[in-house]
């Protein structure tokens, strides 16, 4: 394992060097071809110019004298050219080097040549008939061979391995720049990654950055950090209120069976009632679990057919009035008429009567009830509203979490399982619906329960 910032090093550092790499090879190789391409051109003009000159010079004074080859010597030493002379004869009359050799006999062009170092090409001077003179001119093989085309060479490549070693610098500074604005922030990120895995949720600090990417990848881990707070406490919660919910009816139970054995009481039918209806409890409570881990579970298998909502949401509400009545509560329903959809009816009415059940449980004394079924869109829209207690800003985040509930004291005049809303949204979520609430502490609640619907 290796640190990000040295690896980053690493990177800019082979990039460096591999462009400047890239460039002198390249920059080399065209040089030899495309360069020397072009001096080989300029080269063959050269060589043409020193054989018209030749020409000019042997028409003015009709034969070449000492003066004249010395001046040609001399302009194809300005041109870096090799020359040999010959005359109409074939007899070597002027050359800018030395033979390689002195034999007793007369010297030959050959003598004169180096074929090693040196490529040749042969012109012609002073007139096109046949027995004209020829002019021998000899070119480096290499373009480099010369010292000012070797000393450009070299220059050319000091400045690429001085571009290398500038490379190299600007990779380092940036490396450090780099560090300071990509990896300062992911350090941060991890810091907050390792409070989370550490359950520190509140160490989670907010990081600064101007990389887009890794803004949003903090955002998400400061939002990790605080929906794993929130089910921490209602994990912590839920233990509590699932022992709340057993404790109560087993102690209960556990009480008249130890009467019983002591003999302080006897079983009557009313005390064997009692115990009855605390086992009932437990059985639903168990029951109900169960409903909601199915339904919580994706795999709700629903009997759907097309019923009409209207009607489902008017006979919940005329069956409710008699209960409502008792209680000294009134309850009233504005429903629109003739408003169907696709559902499992038994399902979407344990939904509704739960809603109104809850709104009749926490409304006061001459409190009111108003239910509404409204068309909005390609939706139905029904509303249960109460002016009961209400539900604190705080808590309404959590009232669809299973056993939440705003009412901590429990009192059994208000008490459910605190599972209701959990299993009803689940219900109207498995209908491609949607549920939330909008309350406010001690001035009332409203349900809302949209679900895709037509006019029938």
């Amino acid at each position: 394992m290796i640190r990000i910032g040295r690896q980053l090093g690493r990177y800019f550092a082979l990039v460096s060097m591999t462009s400047v790499l890239l460039i002198t090879v390249l920059s080399n190789i065209g040089m030899n071809i495309f360069f020397t391409m072009y001096l080989r051109d300029s080269q063959k003009s050269e060589d043409i110019a020193i054989s018209d000159y030749a020409t000019e010079l042997l028409h003015e004074d009709g034969l070449l004298d000492e003066t004249d080859l010395m001046s040609i010597e001399h302009y194809a030493f300005t041109m870096s050219a090799e020359v040999i002379m010959e005359d109409s004869n074939g007899k070597v009359i002027m050359s800018t080097r030395e033979p390689s050799e002195a034999p007793d006999g007369e010297l030959g062009r050959a003598d004169y040549m180096d074929t090693e170092k040196f490529g040749y090409k042969e012109y012609s001077y002073g007139s096109m008939e046949p027995g004209e003179g020829k002019i021998v001119i000899g070119r480096p093989k290499s373009i480099f061979s010369a010292s000012p085309d070797r000393n450009f060479l070299i220059t050319i490549n000091l400045i690429y391995l001085a571009a290398a070693g500038i490379s190299l610098i600007i990779g380092f500074l940036l490396r450090r720049r780099v560090s300071g604005m990509f990896l300062n922030p992911i350090y941060s990120i991890q810091k907050n990654a390792k409070y989370i895995e550490d359950g520190n949720f509140r160490g989670v600090m907010d990081v600064e950055t101007n990389t887009i990417e890794l803004d949003e990848l903090s955002r998400s881990i400061n939002n990790m950090a605080l929906k794993l707070e929130q089910q921490e406490r209602l994990r912590k919660r839920l233990t509590s209120d699932i022992a709340h919910e057993l404790r109560t009816p087993l102690s209960t139970v556990n009480s008249h069976l130890e009467a019983f054995i002591d003999g302080v009481w006897e079983p009557t039918t009313e005390r064997l009632s009692v115990l009855q209806d605390e086992i009932r409890r437990l059985t639903n409570l168990i029951k109900d679990l169960g409903d909601l881990s199915y339904m919580e579970s994706g795999e709700i298998r629903l009997a759907t057919k097309e019923i009409g909502l209207s009607k489902l949401v008017a006979n919940i509400v005329e069956n409710f009035e008699p209960l409502f009545a008792s209680d000294g509560k009134t309850i009233t329903a504005d429903i629109e008429e003739d408003i169907i959809t696709m559902g499992d009816s038994d399902r979407l009415n344990q939904v509704f009567i739960n809603i109104v059940a809850n709104s009749l449980k926490y409304t006061n004394l001459g409190g009111h009830v108003r239910v509404t079924l409204k068309m909005n869109g390609d939706e139905a829209l029904a509303t249960v509203t109460d002016d009961g207690i209400g539900i604190s800003v705080d808590d309404i985040p959590f009232v669809f979490e299973r056993f939440y509930r705003s009412d901590r004291s429990r009192s059994r005049e208000t008490g459910g399982k605190g599972i209701g809303l959990t299993i009803s949204k689940a219900l109207v979520e498995a209908h491609r619906g949607s549920i939330w609430i909008e309350s406010r502490d001690s001035e009332g609640t409203t349900v809302n329960i949209s679900l895709p619907s037509k006019k029938g």
